[in-house]
């Protein structure tokens, strides 16, 4: 007996119509008709559910319906290499993850090692001092004149990054009655020291950048200024590179 003819028999015998068994299987009318019709068939786990329903054993629904029991033995070979293959792919990301985690770990390691050691040298050998109140290192000129740096440490391990975030140096003294800052950030694509000379209000807030002209003219009023910016150098030098 064929399957189509079998999920026929099965329906009349309970006096259900194609709409009722459909509402069973979550399917449309229409999907019964082709069953019985054997225009397509159930897929596995559909019959699986016939058969608890109904409480008819698969071996009684698919006898010699060949052409349904080979395409079951497709599906469950199909499902076992896929099984199959999903776990490989699976234990492959696993291993990719572990090595990736491994290798990020020894170069993040290496990086804050590396980082830090060259910055507190360098803090040290400048003969900056920790200022508790600001939570920055000092270095003082004069009453009016300091450098400052942050308090640096590596950034968190699930940062992804491989240095400081705030990698800078600054300057502070007052020109003229003006409060000015000088800050070094690193170098530009050219390997240039890249500085910026600040403006700041009587609260030390901003007001504005220096342009080039206006760096020029501070710079030959106070040649002072010149040999900080060479010293600023290599103070970031000592301590960032």
């Amino acid at each position: 007996m064929k399957l189509g003819q079998t999920i026929l028999d099965i329906r009349k015998e309970r006096k259900m119509t194609q709409e009722e068994f459909a509402q069973i299987f979550h399917v449309t009318r229409q999907t019964v008709s082709n069953w019985e019709k054997e225009k397509n068939y159930p897929d596995l786990e559909t019959l699986i559910s016939m058969s608890d329903e109904f409480n008819i054993s698969l071996d009684v629904m698919l006898k010699e319906d060949k052409k349904m029991v080979k395409k079951l033995n497709k599906e469950i070979t199909f499902s076992k290499r896929f099984k199959k293959n999903a776990i490989l792919i699976l234990v492959c990301i696993v291993a990719a993850l572990a090595i990736g985690a491994t290798g990020w770990g020894i170069a993040w390691n290496n990086a804050k090692n590396s980082l830090e050691t060259k910055f507190h040298k360098g803090v040290e050998m400048n003969e900056f001092r920790f200022d508790k109140q600001s939570g920055y290192y000092k270095k003082m000129i004069d009453q009016e004149s300091y450098y400052t740096l942050p308090n640096q440490s590596m950034p968190k391990y699930f940062d992804f990054v491989l240095h400081f975030h705030n990698a800078v140096l600054d300057y502070y003294t007052i020109e003229n009655g003006d409060n000015i800052q000088i800050r070094w950030s690193g170098r530009d694509q050219e390997g240039k020291m890249e500085h910026s000379i600040f403006c700041l209000d009587e609260h030390g807030k901003y007001e504005y950048t220096f342009s080039e002209e206006q760096e020029k003219e501070l710079c030959e009023r106070n040649t002072e200024i010149r040999l900080i910016l060479q010293d600023g150098e290599k103070i970031y030098e000592s301590v960032y590179e």
